[in-house]
């Protein structure tokens, strides 16, 4: 027992040093001390088994490998923690299996300042310090019978047991990246083949429009961008001031949110059948499948590159489209590609001889680093912004992400201007994935579903449409339906005039017979009664 104390007191400076710092840079709560209590057992259920192996040598490369270990996985709940004020979630960890190297990157090093690089030292010198220090301490412990290893086996399994069956597996990391994994992997999986069934498998679709016009739609996917930050939502400042002069030719919609705050959650269901009362219906259609069908040329243009080894699911819906083209995988990782590039690619498909087409514009939007998603030219507000929480850091990052948002302005004023001079039936819808707290009602720039704003959920989302559409539009528009994005399926198809079986056009915004349903997001939480 004690050689087992021994090795066990070798982890307590890791779990008091990142106690410590938690309730230094916030306060001390329930779940910290849970948090604690599970640190506590984990490493006690790593030391377990130290005593399975004869070999002093396999002794120390199992200690060193799970030390590390051990010392990486409380890195990041702790930092984690003082970012957010939460510990990790599966949200979060899908968030992150659905990320690059260069998301990644990029994301570390915007919420990266002094207390975080302070805190790596520390760890990082009492690491080392304690590995140094234990060469010559495996050769201490003893060879231990069957029986005692038997011993040293309930005991592992005790703890585990334990941990699983209380709460406290809540706050284990491991646990919770395998468990995301298992899941993220499954829903992956279950997306279908969007990439060879072009058609879907819908029923009885039909095109109620009989035109012989030129047909050019564009839905124009923003990224990261809250409504609370557009001028045409009377947003303080002007970042939107090519819109404002044509405001009176937009159907602008004032109460519209995203299912969730992160991308892959929103978009799987913005672009299938997938909602929140049937989360499961993402496998059973894009709504670019259902244009495909409806006799539509599609394209889908991207400046958000493919993610990871694997096809992200945003990537595998996309890939339904007959033609797509994503910007970014020809600059070899380069994050700062900006979306006035996505206009060279849009310009040539507009211009094409295909009559009848549809086209995704899916841009990088206002995501962070937001300095890296405007031109110099559109550096134009330096000035002290509005916000409660007053800081360098809040007054430098609220200033880039509106010069963002002016520049986002220009791309989506171009595109709608190049097809106001095609002689074609046309229309440019504008939403974002998700919004973005922005010193707002929390000392934070950016989105996290585990510690959520109401700015996170709020999307722009508006209409333009050309005189010859407008003339046979049937759509109806009340500027204040409470509007949740997961049935985008629904009014994209009406917008198109596409019917089929799986068409339901009570979901559909457009519709004179829309009905407002609960908003819920994050499962449980009514979004109109909670923010409200």
């Amino acid at each position: 027992m004690k050689i087992f104390i021994k090795f066990f007191l070798k982890y307590v400076p890791l779990i008091v040093f990142a106690f410590l710092f938690e309730i230094f840079f916030n306060t001390l709560t329930l779940f910290v001390l849970f948090n604690l209590l599970e640190n506590i057992f984990f490493a006690v259920a790593l030391v377990c088994p130290l005593y399975f192996f004869d070999n002093f040598k396999y002794k120390r490369y199992y200690f060193l490998l799970s030390y590390i270990f051990y010392s990486v996985c409380l890195f990041l709940e702790t930092i984690y923690y003082y970012l957010f004020e939460t510990f990790f979630s599966p949200s979060a960890i899908f968030v992150a299996l659905d990320s690059n190297a260069d998301e990644s990157k990029e994301f570390l090093s915007f919420y990266v300042d002094t207390p975080v690089i302070i805190f790596s030292i520390i760890l990082i010198a009492i690491v080392i310090l304690v590995l140094i220090k234990s060469k010559k301490d495996y050769e201490s412990i003893p060879i231990f019978s069957k029986s005692n290893k038997l011993k040293m086996v309930f005991l592992f399994l005790g703890i585990i047991i334990f941990i699983r069956q209380s709460t406290l597996i809540r706050f284990n990391l491991p646990y919770l990246i395998l468990k995301s994994g298992i899941e993220y992997y499954k829903e992956s999986e279950n997306l279908g083949d969007y990439k060879n069934n072009k058609l879907g498998d819908f029923t009885n679709v039909l095109r109620e429009s009989n035109s012989k016009e030129k047909e050019v739609y564009v839905i124009i996917i923003g990224e990261s961008t809250s409504r609370s930050h557009l001028g045409i939502y009377n947003y303080y400042r002007n970042t939107t001031p090519n819109l404002n002069t044509i405001k009176n030719e937009l159907l602008i919609y004032n109460d519209v949110i995203s299912p969730h705050a992160y991308s892959v959650g929103a978009l799987t269901k913005i672009l299938t059948l997938g909602n929140y009362e049937n989360p499961g219906l993402i496998s059973k259609g894009s709504i670019i499948q259902l244009i495909n069908a409806a006799g539509f040329e599609t394209y889908w243009i991207s400046n958000q590159r493919p993610i990871g080894p694997f096809e992200s699911m945003i990537t595998k819906i996309s890939l339904s489209s007959k033609n797509h083209q994503f910007l970014t995988t020809t600059v070899a990782g380069n994050s700062t590609v900006l979306d006035g590039k996505l206009l060279e690619a849009y310009d040539d498909i507009i211009n094409n001889e295909i009559d009848k087409k549809v086209i995704f514009i899916h841009m990088m939007g206002t995501h962070h680093h937001y300095e890296n998603r405007y031109p110099e030219s559109f550096n134009k507000f330096n000035d002290e912004p509005k916000t409660k929480f007053r800081s360098n850091d809040s007054f430098e990052k609220i200033n880039h992400y509106d010069n963002a948002i002016l520049y986002n302005d220009f791309i989506i004023s171009e595109v709608i201007e190049k097809l106001d001079g095609l002689n074609a039936k046309t229309f440019a819808l504008y939403f974002s994935d998700h919004g973005e707290e922005m010193y707002s009602t929390l000392d934070m720039a950016g989105h996290n579903e585990d510690i959520y704003s109401q700015q996170m959920f709020e999307v722009p989302f508006f209409l333009w449409q050309s005189q010859k559409m407008q003339k046979e539009s049937h759509l109806l528009y009340k500027s204040n339906r409470k509007y949740m994005i997961d049935d985008m399926f629904h009014s994209l198809a009406d917008l198109l005039s596409i019917s089929a079986k799986e068409v339901d056009t009570t979901r559909s915004i457009f519709n004179k017979g829309f009905n407002e349903r609960k908003r819920i997001i994050k499962d449980t939480i009514n979004y109109d009664t909670f923010f409200k």
